[in-house]
């Protein structure tokens, strides 16, 4: 089970653990201010703030299981076993 953690003071505090018993060859990924993706239907969207993450590339997309970015916006993908869904922590300012 995973566990997220978002602290709120003056400045933000975020973070999750990784219980998994593998590996999905994730490893730490920064995608730059202005970054296109290209999607796989054909069209492309720009990223307008960089973010850093833990992701695993997969056919040179970053797919993160977390990540923030520049301006605070942070995401995680939990993973609960007996549960039918994920949860998303993103803090909003």
């Amino acid at each position: 089970m995973c566990t997220c953690i978002d602290f709120k003071t003056k400045d933000h505090y975020f973070g999750r653990n990784l219980d998994l018993e593998y590996r999905f060859g994730e490893k730490v990924i920064i995608t730059p201010r202005n970054y296109r993706f290209e999607l796989k239907n054909g069209s492309a969207i720009c990223t307008k703030y960089a973010m850093i993450g833990m992701a695993s590339i997969r056919d040179n997309y970053p797919l993160y299981a977390e990540a923030a970015n520049e301006r605070g916006l942070s995401m995680a993908g939990l993973y609960f076993p007996k549960r039918k869904r994920s949860l998303i922590c993103a803090p909003m300012n």
